[in-house]
């Protein structure tokens, strides 16, 4: 029998599991050179955000603040109105660019289209002749808003700047709109107090959020900024603010002198501050490609080392359960079948040599392999156990057989002895029938050789007419009255086969008679073609279902081995032994009408030539003596069995119903005549070394 060595294909579970542990691994060094990569990108779309969108918003947010302060004043429009027009397309510009459209976000981008949106109304705006200061400062303010999102990092350092950087600007915002609004009263001369509530709170804002911002920024940045609060520019912008709050407004000039300045300086060191936040996020940002080239690159290689160390292991595992795999079917596919032949064949099975223990290493696959030799060493012990066990059933009933056999043939020497001195023929007609009784049991103890699979006892030195072969299983059985040969065709069965032939033939027959009516006929029916001679065995009985009749055809072709349990179907068994035997083939099928036909189909190889035995168109076995034409002096019957003619006798008187004049009696006596030349034949005829 082939191994198939080859594992089933979407069962590897094993090979799913390592993956799933060397993905899962890929998986976690990409999620952490994901996000070591992500900080550095991040700190690089921060110099990129500063200089394409931060600074054009700033620009663009500052020269709308000198328009609203131009458009309060009434003069010098157009250059503040074509300076925030060049700040809006450089806006548009580095909004544009691609590397600006990576480095912002999605809020970064909707804050920023809200502003667009809103600058598109800047013409009505400037086409109002009313005070528009509000507009100009709303407008604003979504700039402001802009610079928000700017603080949306994964860094804590940089969102602080940032936000630092963020309060910067609008501490610049609350001087802007106090510049406006204090520009507008200064042109109108007056400042109502709702001007002045108003003033009040702008410059206290601004100064709240310098307060802030003061308290925010780290050295030296706030030692310039608190430098620039304390300076000279800053001191008298407070004073005309105070002075302003009471009531004692400045002139246009004192007031322009005064807060240009300090908006000039503040908006200085916002630009400054900005670009002193990308330089120092710089070196953290090559930190982290550098972090990222050791730990991305570095654990690569790890997850490389891991991958291949993992396949290795997973190849040397796969290798010794392959080797286990190949053993365990090697002991169930080969070695095992090659045990249980030797011991059929009666040959000594050594278990050392049978199962070779396995080396599979130390570890955990080579204690299973150790496990695996313990178990394949006690099948091969229990295997030869149990072969021992059927050996010695075996030679039991080999044993009994002998034993029966030898009283049997003691049995009919007796029998034969008393059948030539009996007298009357109520004497010879009972020895008879014991005679008949001896072989029925014979066959029995054949049965018990036939199941210890040793040779047949009863052999011929030359071959036997096929009449003689069916006739003799004739009178082994226990109903043979009831079986009906018609007629034989000429043949000559092979003497060495003759006992078996007759043996098979007799289980047949019995086994026909025994499950029919009793007031039914057995018919046997020959038939010679040049490859083979067919013998039929037809009876009339229960039959059989088709399952049963399938396998008792199963089991007629190929017989298993006997079982001590398997004595239902005994006589199909034995038939099957003895057919396998001779490469006789017997095959069940359905009868014509009811019950069963039993076909045996011999091969050519165990006929031989004979001489056509007389015509005998019908044969009946209750006429078997009879029907073959011998002399009363005769000595030996045409197939060479001894003869003994009876002694004279009263005949007996005829019972009612008895036809062509003969007693059941005298019909007995005839067939068990003839059916003693047969069983004794074996025995003058037995060869030598049996």
């Amino acid at each position: 029998m082939p191994l198939n060595y080859t594992a089933q294909p979407g069962k590897s579970a094993l090979r799913k599991r390592i993956l799933a542990v060397l993905a899962s691994l890929v998986a976690l060094w990409a999620f952490a050179a994901y996000v070591t990569v992500g900080e550095g990108i991040s700190l690089v779309w921060l110099a990129t955000l500063e200089q394409q969108v931060a600074k054009p918003t700033e620009t663009l947010v500052a020269a709308l603040q000198q328009e609203r302060r131009a458009a309060a004043e009434r003069s010098g429009l157009d250059s503040a109105r074509a300076a925030t027009d060049a700040a809006i397309q450089r806006q548009l510009e580095g909004m544009r660019g691609q590397a600006a459209q990576w480095a912002t976000s999605s809020a970064s981008d909707e804050r920023l289209e809200i502003l667009l949106r809103a600058l598109d109304g800047l013409p009505e705006i400037r086409a109002a002749e009313n005070d528009v200061t509000d507009r100009y400062t709303a407008i604003i303010q979504l700039g402001l808003d802009v610079y928000d999102t700017y603080t949306a990092w994964d860094d804590d350092e940089v969102i602080y700047q940032t936000s630092t950087l963020v309060l910067l600007t609008h501490s610049q915002e609350m001087l802007s709109r106090a510049d406006a609004l204090l520009s507008r009263v200064i042109l109108g001369g007056t400042m109502s107090e709702q001007d002045r509530i108003r003033f009040s709170e702008l410059t206290g804002a601004q100064r709240y959020l310098s307060r802030q911002v003061v308290q925010r920024l780290p050295q030296p940045d706030k030692s310039e900024y608190e430098t620039l609060l304390g300076g000279a520019a800053m001191t008298q912008l407070r004073a005309v603010e105070g002075a302003a709050a009471l009531g004692d407004l400045p002139t246009r000039e004192q007031w322009r002198s005064a807060v240009e300045a300090v908006i000039a300086e503040v908006r200085a060191l916002v630009l400054k501050l900005a670009d002193l936040t990308v330089e120092r996020v710089r070196p953290a940002a090559i930190w982290i490609f550098v972090r990222l080239i050791l730990a991305a690159g570095l654990g690569l290689i790890a997850v490389i080392a891991s991958i291949r160390f993992a396949i290795r292991g997973w190849q040397s595992l796969q290798r010794q359960l392959h080797e286990l795999r190949v053993a365990a079917l090697d002991l169930a596919q080969v070695r095992l079948p090659a045990v249980v032949d030797q011991l059929r064949r009666g040959e000594q099975v050594s278990v050392a040599q049978a199962a070779p223990p396995l080396a599979y290493g130390d570890d955990d696959i080579g204690q299973v392999g150790q496990a695996f030799n313990m178990v394949q060493q006690t099948a091969i012990e229990a295997t030869v156990e149990q072969a021992e066990l059927r050996r010695g059933v075996r030679e039991v009933f080999l044993s009994l057989a002998h034993r029966i056999q030898a009283l049997i043939h003691r049995q009919l020497k007796l029998i034969d002895s008393m059948e030539r001195l009996s007298t009357t023929d109520k004497e010879l007609a009972d020895l008879y029938r014991i005679d008949h009784l001896a072989t029925r049991i014979r066959r029995n103890a054949e049965n018990l050789i036939v199941l210890s699979g040793a040779p047949a006892g009863r052999t011929w030195r030359g071959p036997v007419p096929m009449v003689d072969v069916l006739r003799g299983a004739v009178a082994e059985v226990e109903d043979y009255p009831r079986v009906r040969l018609e007629a034989v065709a000429p043949a000559a069965l092979s003497g060495h086969a003759v006992g078996d032939v007759i043996h098979l033939l007799a289980e047949l027959m019995d086994n026909a008679a025994s499950f029919s009516s009793p007031q039914s006929r057995v018919i046997v029916r020959t038939q010679a073609t040049l490859a083979e001679y067919q013998i039929e065995i037809e009876d009339s009985g229960i039959g059989m279902t088709d399952a049963d009749l399938a396998q008792a055809n199963q089991q007629l072709a190929d017989p298993p081995e006997f079982q001590l349990s398997a004595t239902a179907r005994l006589g199909f068994f034995v038939v099957g032994k003895l057919s396998l035997r001779y490469g006789i083939r017997v095959s069940l099928k359905p009868s014509s009408g009811r019950g069963l036909t039993a076909v045996i189909l011999m091969p050519q190889a165990l006929l031989r030539d004979t001489a056509p035995l007389e015509p005998t168109p019908e044969l009946v076995v209750a006429a078997a003596p009879a029907a073959v034409a011998v002399a009363p002096e005769a000595e030996f019957t045409p197939a060479g069995l001894p003869w003994r003619a009876r002694k004279a006798a009263v005949p007996a008187p005829r019972e009612p119903g008895v036809e062509n004049g003969q007693s059941p009696e005298d019909v007995s006596r005839r067939l068990a005549a003839f059916a003693s030349a047969v069983k004794k034949a074996p025995l003058t005829e037995r060869r030598a070394e049996q």
